[in-house]
């Protein structure tokens, strides 16, 4: 009822707004127009009786008004109806001794078309200089901002830039202060002045830019492990200390990696009183840290093969033919009933640490000869399916309430529950953020006496759009939002984002047994049950054949030789000089171990092969704010990561053949009363009929 009685009040004050004439009274006939534009445009989104009551606004009527009509006029033709030439019209007809502030929002708005539409650069300058911090501070701030980029784009260490990034004030628009401040960073730590970089750096704060804040800590971990660098080798009279200050600032991320590792390795020969073993960074970098990054490549080289993409092939296929489009995840019915019911939980991720068999993540370093230890702090989570969804052995082991085998039951999960960008999995910080000049627009209403979003367009404070490529990329290819490319997100409530899946490597140390999880032949029979034999062969032989699993395998054996031998050169110098390094790094085996993570947790002993597991994985450090610890202190050894909900990715529910008889009532019910918003079908509900006494 209130929904009704706002929109008739809305269509009672267009009446009353449409009575105004101009015979009346130009003036408020001139703030009538304006605020039916308004309303058509913010209320009702039809855009052309929006720029009909615009028009209708004449300068002799009210000048004022009038400025802040053309600059709605160009946002809509610019934003709505993509008709440039006609919003550059309307922009130039905004004069600064009308509306100042509107005239300000209009250069900036046609700087940056003359910037990124018609690429005239020296219009766009001429545009931004326009912008007077007393006429519209805010809008300032993003003048500079672009004006910054183009000089920065000219020369890449440039004081004019400098100076136009130093004009941005945080108390007018901090977001915008956190992009300056990112850039004026970048042009200190080219110019060397990485003192003055760092404070940069550390003036982005999480609450004013958050996406851009976790690229700035990653950039000040680099930073901190140069500044160590620096009074490590360079006897620089500072207290000692310092440097050991500097290596435990390093964070651990994906993107920071090497500079992690020679942190760490560091501080182990700082607390061992060892510096003086490496003669500069060079012979450090070479005899330890280079070897340790090549175990690194590897790994991530084995991981892109295990990556589960849903799509075997490059051939466009209908989903209903792709082989590998669901996974099963087999869990209890309590945790479903948490996971469905009114106020769900979100599915989690669990530690490694505390799982019910840890050294199943210790097939490879065990292997390998490397010793790991629990209390490091960078930490695996993960999360497990299986490419078979009606499995007997699975349901007997996984997910039984009460102690009755076969109780459980198997979630089957559609591919959008997952996603596709593998450095997602080791700490996503390094996911970068840059301003996007594509939404911008600031209209006028009380009375054109204010600037405020009056469009229903995006306010330009939101002009930012996720980049995937990192910080260290050159701004010219990265200012121009043409070459920005937007980070689909889905429907995921955690800040992890959509973690891509992994299939699990089998592996029997002892005679060198390499398989990989898969569908098995039997899941073709259960799903083409009404095909003939024949048939379903056929289906499992093509499988078989864009699955590529014998060449998927022989890179992967490739790869572990590699691992393996340089684990043993780097443990096992023939010079004494480097023999005497190695035994001196204390910490040796916990860096390779850290080195080999993102495949570490995917390697399982090849007598689980009959599982055909596949598993989401977030490795990050133990201090990442979205690690979280169970509230009972019954389940107070173990940590976890929310992940999401559920229910818009479940295609089906098994139902284990002991499951209890009220465990299918009350899902069946829940899956027929679902009030979800976005599930274009009902979860189906299959009671499991697998042979179980």
């Amino acid at each position: 009822m209130e929904q009704q009685k706002t929109e008739l009040d809305i269509e009672q004050e267009i009446e009353q707004l449409k009575k105004i004439t101009r015979q009346d009274n130009a003036e408020k006939y001139a703030e009538a127009q304006f605020e039916l534009g308004r309303i058509y445009s913010e209320y009702k989104k039809d855009w052309q009786k929006a720029i009909k009551h615009l028009l209708n606004i004449k300068k002799q009527d009210n000048p004022m008004v009038y400025a802040g009509a053309q600059l709605n006029l160009g946002v809509i033709y610019q934003k709505i109806e993509h008709k440039i030439e006609q919003a550059e019209h309307c922009y130039l007809n905004v004069k600064k001794q009308d509306n100042p502030m509107a005239y300000a929002q209009a250069q900036l708005n046609l700087g940056i078309t003359y910037q990124y539409e018609k690429q005239d650069i020296g219009q766009a300058k001429q545009c931004y200089l326009n912008v007077k911090k007393q006429d519209n501070p805010e809008v300032y701030s993003y003048a500079q901002l672009f004006l910054g980029t183009i000089f920065q784009n000219e020369k890449y260490i440039s004081e004019q830039a400098e100076w136009c990034y130093l004009n941005v004030e945080k108390q007018y628009n901090p977001k915008v202060y956190a992009i300056a401040q990112f850039y004026l960073g970048i042009i200190y730590n080219m110019k060397g002045d990485v003192e003055l970089a760092k404070q940069c750096y550390l003036n982005i704060e999480k609450q004013d830019n958050p996406k851009l804040y976790f690229s700035a800590q990653e950039i000040l971990g680099g930073i901190y492990r140069f500044l160590g660098d620096r009074i490590s080798f360079n006897s620089i009279e500072q207290d000692k200390e310092l440097a050991d200050e500097y290596y435990q600032s390093v964070a651990y991320s994906d993107f920071l990696f090497k500079d992690y590792i020679t942190a760490q390795t560091m501080l182990s020969v700082i607390k061992n009183k060892n510096v003086s073993i490496f003669k500069d960074e060079r012979q450090r970098n070479t005899s330890v840290i280079d070897p340790i990054c090549k175990i690194r490549s590897m790994a991530e080289s084995i991981q892109m093969q295990l990556h589960v993409t849903f799509k075997l092939d490059d051939v466009p296929k209908t989903e209903k033919i792709q082989f590998e489009r669901q996974v099963a995840h087999y869990t209890k019915p309590e945790v479903l009933f948490n996971l469905l019911k009114n106020e769900s939980s979100d599915f989690r991720l669990n530690v490694v640490d505390f799982m019910n068999d840890p050294t199943e993540n210790q097939v490879l370093t065990d292997w390998l000869g490397i010793n790991t230890e629990n209390n490091n702090e960078i930490k695996t989570f993960l999360a497990s399916f299986s490419f078979n969804h009606n499995s007997l052995n699975q349901f007997r082991l996984y997910g039984n309430e009460n102690n009755i085998v076969g109780s459980s039951v198997s979630l089957v999960f559609n591919k959008k529950f997952f996603g596709d960008d593998i450095k997602r999995s080791i700490n996503p910080a390094s996911i970068n953020y840059f301003f996007n000049n594509a939404d911008f627009g600031l209209a006028i209403n009380d009375s054109a006496k204010s600037v405020v979003a009056a469009t229903g367009l995006n306010n330009s404070n939101e002009n930012l759009n996720q980049k995937s490529d990192n910080t260290r990329n050159d701004l010219n290819e990265n200012s121009d939002p043409k070459n920005s490319e937007t980070i689909a997100e889905k429907n995921i409530t955690s800040s992890v984002g959509s973690l891509p899946l992994f299939r699990c490597l089998y592996f029997d140390p002892k005679n060198g047994y390499i398989s990989i999880a898969k569908r098995n032949k039997y899941s073709f029979y259960l799903e083409h049950q009404s095909d003939s034999p024949e048939n379903i062969d056929a289906k499992w032989n093509n499988y078989l054949e864009s699955l590529n699993e014998e060449a998927k395998i022989n890179t992967v054996r490739e790869k572990l030789q590699k691992i393996e031998e340089i684990i043993h050169s780097l443990k096992n110098p023939e010079e004494p000089k480097q023999k005497e390094i190695i035994e001196k790094i204390t910490n040796l085996d916990q860096l390779i171990a850290l080195a080999l993570m993102p495949i570490s947790c995917l390697v399982k002993h090849a007598a689980f092969e009959d599982e055909d597991e596949c598993r989401m994985i977030y490795i990050t450090n133990i201090a990442d704010e979205l690690i979280q610890a169970p509230k009972d202190y019954a389940y107070a050894n173990s940590l976890f990561v929310n992940y999401g909900k559920i229910e818009d990715y479940l295609e089906k529910i098994y139902l284990g053949p002991q499951c209890k008889p009220h465990h299918k009532l009350w899902i069946t019910n829940h899956v027929r009363t679902s009030q979800s918003k976005t599930r274009s079908k009902p979860i189906k509900v299959v009671q499991s009929e697998m042979p179980l006494r």
